[in-house]
């Protein structure tokens, strides 16, 4: 084969390799007819209502701000632009926020085969990231934030950042504060700067941070009220948890990442064979990020999802880089032919439906009005949904955007009025199995509200003698006051 030709195309194959298979796997998951069961729900049910929190959740009244104004910003101008349903949301936050999570690192490698090689990586030795970036999520843009800080501040030889780093961090920090909210985490790339010995970079990130957080702020129109909310939120998040089923599984601790740590000494080795020694490879920003998510994550395992696996990732993505170009030609056809071999792996390693992780969804029952059976057994307009579990109110709300009743739990329990949150929080000390534990929201329930009760595991409605129950779909029983013919609650259906 002619080598010029080899010379010319090549490089360009590899590319359009990469680029091409980063892009399908997200249309594959989506092809699924794959929905995230959370948060990306009640993101789009939001934009589609045209409500705010404190019309759609029974909640405090010190929180008037969106926790994540930009996203929920971008979704409404979609959706009033497109007239699109909820679900179409849910699709385009999928593939958008997948692809720019997976596609911000390229332009920071020489070898863009050695990013889709850490995508697959991944996949294998940390296989929650595949569906950690196809939440839908803002979070998924606090990652590509995180990704591109780690390459702005990894460049550096000595302790003086490039000029670049510091006119793109704050604009970068600033578009996190905005669309996700969690600004303050983002001071955790300035630790790990600080870890790896550079003082004055550290110095000057932090700078960074604050002037991007502020401007990030500044964007929702209330810079101050904003910051502090944030910081509340995050404290209300664990407001009166004693133990820890009484938090959500992702706050829960990490089991340690056993397979990452063994796929990290692997690398180290494989250096010090084959490359020879470099103390830069464990003393620089992105390896120190990646030990202090790893860290965090032993305490609540999001730091190592949201900040420690960007980081290996990236980490990884640098080693193999080096190694693919100490033996793999920039124009050869081995060089190409590895490519199609590792965007394979990448391709079946995110997309292949392990655990029906792609289709669980698909056996989902939403509770509507059009539910069969269902007259009558919905609030009543005004209404309460009395639920004790996350999952409830993003499925309800997603199919009922615009229904006129509330939702006593939303999708933060620290957002809940003290006397509500003490309730759940008995209620999940018992892991809802107590039904006594609900006496003081029956108590205060009125005809026009229902209680809702995941309780797939019981054999009747559950024991709460004072309602009368009524099976609505996917072990969800709905729960309402003794109806009668001339009570306005029977009169209103």
């Amino acid at each position: 084969m002619n080598s010029s030709w080899l010379k010319r195309y090549v490089p360009l194959s590899v590319w359009i390799v990469v680029v091409f298979t980063i892009i399908v796997i997200p249309l594959k998951i989506i092809g699924y007819g794959f929905l995230p069961m959370d948060d990306a729900l009640r993101h789009a049910a939001k934009a589609v209502s045209g409500k705010s929190w404190q019309q759609i959740l029974v909640m405090r009244d010190d929180f008037h701000i969106d926790p994540s104004p930009g996203w929920q910003a971008i979704l409404a101008w979609i959706h009033n632009w497109q007239n699109c349903s909820a679900e179409t949301l849910v699709v385009f936050s999928v593939v958008a926020l997948m692809l720019l999570v997976t596609l911000c690192a390229l332009p920071w490698l020489r070898r863009p085969e050695a990013w889709l090689a850490a995508l697959f990586t991944s996949a294998i030795f940390n296989p929650a990231c595949t569906t950690r970036f196809a939440r839908g999520r803002p979070y998924i843009l606090t990652d590509a934030v995180v990704i591109t800080i780690l390459f702005l501040w990894s460049r550096q030889t000595e302790d003086r950042p490039r000029r670049a780093a510091l006119i793109f961090t704050p604009l970068l920090v600033a578009a996190s504060a905005w669309v996700h909210g969690s600004w303050y985490l983002l001071c955790l790339p300035g630790a790990a700067i600080l870890f790896a010995g550079f003082w004055r970079s550290a110095i000057q990130y932090c700078g960074c941070w604050l002037v991007g957080s502020f401007l990030g702020c500044a964007l929702t129109g209330h810079p101050w009220e904003f910051l502090f909310q944030s910081v509340r939120h995050m404290f209300g998040v664990f407001g009166n948890i004693v133990v820890v089923q009484q938090l959500e599984p992702e706050m829960f601790p990490s089991d340690g990442e056993s397979a990452a740590v063994l796929a990290v000494v692997a690398l180290v080795l494989c250096r010090k064979i084959f490359l020879g020694w470099n103390p830069r490879t464990l003393l620089n920003p992105v390896f120190m990020m990646m030990v202090l998510g790893w860290l965090l994550g032993l305490k609540i395992r999001r730091f190592w999802w949201d900040f420690g696996t960007p980081a290996f990732i990236v980490w990884v993505a640098l080693e193999l880089q080096e190694h693919f170009e100490n033996h793999l030609s920039f124009d050869s056809l081995r060089r190409l032919l590895v490519t199609i071999g590792i965007a394979a792996g990448v391709f079946l390693g995110f997309t292949g439906d392990r655990e029906s992780r792609w289709t669980a969804n698909l056996t989902t029952e939403y509770v509507t009005p059009e539910t069969p059976g269902i007259e009558g057994w919905l609030p009543g307009a005004g209404g309460i949904f009395y639920n004790s579990d996350m999952d409830t109110f993003f499925e309800t709300f997603f199919k009922n955007p615009t229904a006129d009743w509330r939702y006593i739990l939303g999708f933060e329990s620290g957002l809940m009025r003290p006397e509500n949150l003490e309730t759940l929080r008995k209620i999940q000390w018992n892991r809802g199995t107590a039904f006594t534990a609900y006496e003081p929201w029956v108590k205060q329930m009125r005809p026009v509200d229902r209680m809702i009760i995941r309780a797939s595991g019981v054999g009747g409605p559950p024991d709460v003698p004072e309602l009368e129950w009524h099976y609505a779909a996917s072990g969800l029983w709905i729960g309402r006051l003794p109806q009668t013919t001339n009570s306005p609650a029977a009169l209103n259906h």
